[in-house]
């Protein structure tokens, strides 16, 4: 077995984010990391909208990221750590758009190792040197300067080791142009001496060339954070370390003068713990600085700093306001706050300052000691106000495939997030749709058009309406009206419109062309008597128009330039076949019109004309279809394209050369059982085609490659680009007898998220098939639900019971209460996921956490089985009591009721039926149960797992004899049982200690595909000589009793292995699109979804391994990383092709793709072709 690889979405999370000018222009933009992947987003100051300029796999793990601006420069370059063992100082390369390492330099071995630099990055605010530090031990300093060439340069490492000390933070101080200091926070022992945290800092004497450790000062032990100050004369320099429960000002010029303040907590709180700072930002106003720090609470806090010249003499903390906590953030200039949010129920988010929180609320400083800790009132926002949001899935902690909406492709249904800030998600392929505005029209519409007064206006003036037999002119503005002097003739149905130069508007009707000039006067053609206008198409300077029922005839038309009317050419188009489409090719620059007009005939062909001067009319090509074109549209993407959407549904993509106007590598693609109609749109400054089958299409160029992607919206029957001053880029669109204005919003993604809000972490749900409800159980370590705190506060006596109801804040926007270790929360919620409501909440009681959910069948009743456990605790691994409830399916599958409670002596891990009975798993133990009056009956049990079992799957052909289970770290077991003697016998395990974190069973039963913790996937396959074993003794009882000398005989066999570079957390097989065969998708915890296609024929799998293997010699990723090293991190990857790596073929340059075509001796032309085949074939 080979499988592919590929990625359908990028994860969501972004573990780090940093701010400056990559581009090198007067507008800042902001780097984010997300796992591998590298992206530059530009937030949109004039619509406040983030856009996602570029998006890069570097194909390593990205672990820190710092901007570093050289001393004169006005572009800010990228120092990159990761687990390359390399430092990487990239450039955003605005011409070739992508990002290209400048310098690039080894210090030690690849992987995430604690002694390998990498962890942190520094850079010196002056722009002279960087620091690379580990976790352990090494800290490596880079100086920084430029060549004759104006080059970045770096000179060779600095070493800064510091033997038997751990850090936890490094930043750049701010000293001016002196020598570059940078600042740790590290723990330093060794040989049985007490560790203890210190302030370090580092000079770099750049006469000397060398790095001292030049001051240390002991801090608390809970410090976890440097805010470096500005310095010199923007501000007192040092730094500001973050503690729990204090911060406190610290530089190497101020001896024993401390300054601390406490970080305010909220009033109320029932943990007495106090907060961490977790992110911060340092703003730069003229003569003057401030600091958002944010706790891990959600709450913001500005810090001030009141100093004179070097010497600070008083900090200010005071609250902000609360948001959903992130990882980093960053304050432009332009007035936004990003905001990378690590909860899915917020995405990221880009906010727009009100105000600078100066006003109301109390300022605790320095100044003032506080004998307790000082507390405030949180509030809604106040001097924030959100402008834009990215979602994100991250983390996705359980996933399921289903289609209950009954549409073409299935949903997929995924549990992530955490806290009260969690949902369920339920993600759709396709692009989100911003409905604007909807009107009727009396009547049913064919066809709709803009145009504008001048080319070069931004804003349409005319929305023109064709029905049957009339046209609706209606005017653009603040509202819409209807034009009656427009030109245009209202009483026949239009087929064309549009305007030409000189002001004046071409309209083609069945029984004429109309040229409207500026004056208000009117040319007109006629057809010859009997004969009607099929079809037509226009542009600026030119007209070709279709004959009905002539046998292919049409009309060429062209603007004079003396005289200003359209004139008819000398000499006609014959096809020879009925016309049934006409589209012309956009005009080239430096060009007065269009050079080819594609024909779409009755006989299953699209043809190619020229239009020049010399070869007027000339045919050119010709491209045979599957049928008739219902429409055909000519784009520029990348390269001249010419779309062909025919009556089965089918949409072809051919590409025209823009000299000769042969069409070569047609791809097709179904879009459903409905004529194609296309239509040309601008999306992002760059032409579109709209595709209309029994969904909308969208065909768009993302990254210099094309996408196919649906709309998520109603069927529409026409649309043409719509521009006014509320939408600078959208649709108009008509439906039945409604016209529609649509927006969409992010062009570059992929899926489309509805969330149902959830109230704590979810565990995991099961699906009630007969109503299509979910049930779903939600588990909260150290954190109360709005009524626990109630109480809570209520018993210490803080409030009375009247006011319980309005002391609680809205956990949704400032998250849950915490409390005390050892503390659970827990509920199980049954929801509609068509309306997003919860039928019924049961809250457990009891301090007990629902660890484990199953649906069973007793006796022909389906109940609802969840695993529970009081006072769990997670190291060491243990519970004070367990218990399994039982619930069944009441008012139609609406709604739950207890049944009984079986008590149990461990954590009841995971549960499955199986041969009409509950399997119930208690650390290693496998216990089988039936359904009693009072409680569950226990049938037998056996012991088969040396640690925990965490996972249970039944096999997919012999579900009452075999099940295979996965240990926490001893791998998968395949288990049979005897229905004679009830044992349950392991007969198959593994040679490796795997960290199973998901597992399924293919439909052969044999083979298993299971993720780990370390981010590898693999494929296992039961030996062939235990599989014949099995099948003549399916109880397993004598493969059990052949004793090796450490677990069983057999072992599995490794079919395939890969690293991922993330946790999967579920896993699936499914088809992704109608018609299609299934694949293998998963989930992973960071919010990536991504599937496996198995090769079924030899040729393919010799190609893609060949292009892999090109792509690995001849290119290299901006972080250095070698591919085949990434992939084997763990484990050697084995049968696995990278459809990633392939797919960067797209985004090289010329020369590139021609020396890895010649290596794999293909054109360019067939290896795209092959991609994107594999890509619609399978996936999206």
């Amino acid at each position: 077995m080979f499988l592919y690889n590929l990625t359908l979405q990028a994860p969501t999370a972004v573990s780090t984010a940093i701010l400056g000018h990559f581009s090198g222009g007067k507008h800042q933009e902001v780097v984010v990391a997300r796992q591998q992947f590298l992206e530059l987003w530009r937030p949109d100051t004039a619509t406040g909208k983030l856009v996602v300029e570029h998006s890069e796999n570097l194909f390593c793990r990205v672990r820190s990221l710092a901007a570093f601006r050289l001393t004169g420069g006005s572009k800010d370059y990228i120092v990159l750590g990761s687990d390359a063992g390399a430092l990487s100082l990239l450039e955003f390369d605005t011409r070739g758009k992508r990002f290209v390492a400048v310098q690039y330099h080894e210090f030690g071995r690849t992987g995430l190792r604690r002694q390998i630099p990498g962890q942190y990055v520094a850079a010196d605010p002056r722009g002279r040197a960087v620091m690379v530090a580990g976790v352990e031990r090494t800290k490596i300093v880079y100086v920084v300067t430029r060549d004759a060439a104006a080059n970045v340069m770096i000179q060779s490492p600095l070493e800064a080791n510091k033997a038997h000390s751990v850090c936890f933070d490094v930043v750049g101080v701010d000293v001016g142009y002196e020598n570059p200091v940078f600042a740790a926070i590290e723990t330093v022992g060794g040989d049985g001496a007490q560790t203890t945290k210190q302030l370090v800092y580092y000079e770099l004497d750049l006469g000397l060339n060398h790095v001292v450790r030049k001051w240390s000062v002991g801090i608390s032990d809970t410090a976890n954070k440097l805010i470096a100050l500005p310095g010199s004369s923007d501000g007192p320099s040092g730094v500001l370390v973050c503690s729990e429960g204090f911060i406190e000002y610290r530089h190497s010029t101020g001896g024993a003068n401390v300054h601390r303040v406490p970080v305010p907590r909220r009033t109320g709180q029932i943990d007495t713990r106090g907060l961490m700072i977790v992110a911060s930002a340092v703003h730069r106003m003229k003569n003057a600085f401030f600091i958002l720090a944010q706790a891990e609470t959600g709450d913001l806090y500005k810090i001030a700093v009141q100093y004179t010249a070097d010497e600070v003499t008083r900090i200010g903390i005071k609250y902000f306001d609360t948001i959903a906590p992130t990882s980093s953030l960053c304050i432009l200039r332009a007035g936004f706050l990003f905001a990378t949010t690590m909860e899915s129920g917020s995405g990221h988010q880009l906010f727009q300052f009100e105000n600078l929180g100066d006003e109301g609320g109390e300022c605790f400083s320095t100044d003032t000691e506080h004998d307790s800790v000082p507390e405030f009132s949180a509030h809604e926002l106040s001097s924030l106000a959100l402008v834009d949001e990215i979602e994100s899935l991250s983390p996705v902690i359980r996933s399921q495939v289903h289609n209950l909406a009954d549409e073409e492709a299935p949903q997929i249904y995924a549990l992530c997030g955490r806290g009260a800030r969690s949902a369920l998600r339920i993600v759709r392929h396709g692009l989100e749709v911003s409905e604007m505005a909807v009107s009727e029209l009396p009547g049913t519409p064919r066809a709709v058009w803009t145009v504008r007064r001048r080319e070069s206006d931004s804003c349409d003036e005319y929305i023109v309406v064709s029905f049957v037999d009339a046209t609706l002119v209606l005017s653009v503005g603040e509202e819409v009206e209807e034009v009656k002097d427009s030109g245009l003739l209202a009483t026949a149905p239009t087929l064309a419109l549009h305007r030409v130069d000189g002001g004046g508007l071409v309209q083609v009707t069945p029984r004429a062309v109309r040229h409207v000039m500026a004056d208000g006067r009117v040319s007109e053609w006629q057809p010859p008597q009997g004969r009607e206008i099929a079809c037509a198409a226009v542009n600026a300077r030119q007209a070709v128009v279709a004959l009905a029922r002539s046998g292919g005839h049409a009309i060429y038309f062209e603007l004079h330039d003396q005289l200003g009317v359209l004139r008819e050419h000398e000499q006609a188009l014959h096809v020879g076949s009925d016309i049934t489409s006409l589209a012309l090719a956009p005009v080239d620059a430096g060009r007065v019109g269009a050079a080819f007009v594609a024909v779409g005939c009755e006989d299953q062909t699209v043809r190619v004309f020229a239009l020049d001067a010399a070869r007027c009319l000339e045919p050119l090509s010709v491209q045979a279809v599957a049928d008739s074109p219902h429409s055909v549209a000519m784009v520029q993407q990348g390269v001249l394209t010419l779309y062909a959407g025919l009556r089965n549904g089918l949409l072809v993509r051919a590409n025209v050369d823009a000299v000769s106007g042969e069409l070569s590598t047609p791809r097709t693609r179904f879009l459903g059982a409905r004529p194609v109609q296309l239509c040309v749109a601008t999306v992002r400054g760059t032409p579109a085609v709209v595709a209309l089958a029994t969904a909308p299409w969208l065909c768009h160029v993302v990254q210099g490659r094309v996408r196919v992607t649906p709309l998520s919206y109603d069927a529409l029957d026409y649309t043409a680009g719509f521009a006014s001053d509320q939408c600078a880029e959208g649709l108009v669109c008509i439906a039945s007898n409604t016209l529609r204005i649509l927006s969409i919003d992010r062009p570059d993604a992929i899926f489309n998220h509805a969330a149902i809000p959830l109230s704590l972490t979810p565990r995991d749900f099961v699906l009630n098939a007969t109503s299509r409800h979910f049930a779903v159980i939600e588990t909260e370590h150290a954190h109360l639900t709005s009524a626990q705190a109630a109480r809570e506060l209520v018993a210490r006596g803080d409030i009375n019971e009247s006011e319980a109801e309005t002391a609680i804040l809205p956990p949704e926007q400032f998250g849950l209460v915490r409390s005390e270790r050892g503390r659970w929360a827990s509920l199980i919620r049954v929801l509609d996921p068509f309306t997003g409501d919860s039928t019924q909440i049961i809250e457990l009681e009891d301090n007990f956490a629902a660890v484990s959910l199953a649906q069973v069948v007793f006796g022909g009743e389906t109940f609802v089985v969840v695993g529970c456990a009081r006072g769990m605790t997670l190291s060491p691994r243990g519970c004070q009591a367990g218990a399994i409830r039982t619930y069944r399916w009441a008012e139609e599958g609406t709604r739950l009721e207890l049944v009984h409670a079986t008590p149990v002596d461990d954590i009841p891990q995971c549960l499955l039926p199986f041969n009409g009975l509950l399997l119930v798993s208690l650390g290693g133990t496998l216990r089988l149960y039936d359904m009693g009056i009072r409680q569950l009956l226990k049938k037998t049990q056996s012991s088969v797992s040396p640690h925990v079992i965490t996972m249970m799957r039944p096999h997919p052909q012999l579900p009452n004899q075999r099940l295979f289970i996965a240990d926490v770290q001893e791998s998968i077991r395949l288990v049979a049982y005897s229905p004679d003697t009830h044992v349950f016998r392991t007969v198959v395990d593994d040679t490796l200690p795997r960290y199973i974190t998901s597992m399924h069973v293919l439909d052969d039963g044999d083979t298993v595909v299971a993720g780990d913790k370390f981010g590898n996937l693999a494929v296992l396959r039961v030996p062939e000589r235990a599989a014949k074993l099995l099948d003549s003794d399916p109880t397993g009882a004598r493969l059990a009793f052949e004793k090796p000398k450490f677990g069983t005989t057999h072992k599995w066999d490794l079919v395939a292995e890969s690293h991922i570079g993330d946790i999967a957390t579920s896993l699936t097989t499914c088809a992704l699109a109608p018609a299609s065969r299934q694949v293998i998708l998963y989930t992973t915890l960071m919010g990536s979804l991504q599937v496996c296609v198995p090769f079924v024929s030899k040729s393919d799998m010799d190609f893609f391994r060949t292009l892999e293997l090109a792509m690995r010699k001849l290119w290299t990723p901006a972080s250095g990383r070698n591919h085949l090293a990434y992939r084997s991190a763990i484990s050697p990857v084995r049968s696995f092709v990278d459809g990633d790596l392939c797919e960067v073929f797209f985004t090289l340059d010329y020369d590139m793709r021609e020396a890895i075509s010649d290596e794999v001796d293909r054109t360019q032309s067939d290896i795209f072709k092959k991609l994107e085949d594999m890509r619609s074939m399978f996936a999206f």
